[in-house]
């Protein structure tokens, strides 16, 4: 193998390249991780709140599906919940990944948040009012004369379930724009480097 001059351009070039900056990607990371976390606590706290006002409506008669909507909402709750640990657990560790990878992991994990978010905002209305309607049409709710029986416990139920339906939407709408200024903020980074190479 033939030595390279000193006096080389390439050999200049070389020895004069910066160092590749990690410490801005790593933060980054960091803040990915965070935003991550708060977001499948608000997630988990909305669902929580959700599985009672279910279990109570139940009990008290409100809606008259004797606990079957309750056990299969928890039960989507806990497979949701299975899914979410397992894909955690097959994720790939950050420290084996280029720069390039790295950012497509990151870029798509931002993204999985936007669209959580994109259905708290959207979807959850969507939903109630679907629900709502199918709830009429199949004779779900309570009968008049039990109403009336329990109307300050009607109003208290109804008054707690559209509080949770405004936090699920407020909720979302700010997670939704966080997440979508941080794939673009990442978006861009990776055309940069893509560029670069």
């Amino acid at each position: 193998m033939t030595s390279m001059s000193p006096h080389d351009p390439l050999v200049t070039l070389w020895q004069t390249t910066p160092k590749p900056d990690t410490q801005h990607l790593v933060q980054d990371l960091q803040r990915l991780n965070r935003l991550h976390r708060r977001l499948n606590r608000s997630v988990f706290a909305i669902m929580c709140a959700t599985s009672f006002l279910l279990i109570v409506a139940e009990a008290t008669g409100r809606v008259t599906t004797h606990g079957m909507l309750s056990a299969i909402w928890i039960l989507g709750l806990v497979l949701g919940m299975v899914w979410r640990w397992r894909a955690r657990c097959n994720r790939s560790d950050a420290l084996t990944l280029d720069t390039v990878s790295l950012l497509k992991s990151m870029i798509a994990r931002a993204k999985s948040d936007l669209l959580v978010a994109r259905c708290l905002y959207a979807g959850v209305p969507c939903g109630s009012v679907v629900g709502f309607f199918v709830a009429k049409l199949a004779g779900i709710s309570a009968s008049p004369s039990a109403i009336a029986v329990h109307a300050r416990l009607h109003l208290i139920q109804t008054g707690a379930g559209i509080s949770t339906l405004i936090a699920m939407v407020v909720t979302g709408a700010i997670l939704a724009r966080s997440r979508h200024l941080q794939v673009q903020e990442l978006s861009e980074k990776l055309r940069l480097i893509e560029a670069d190479l």
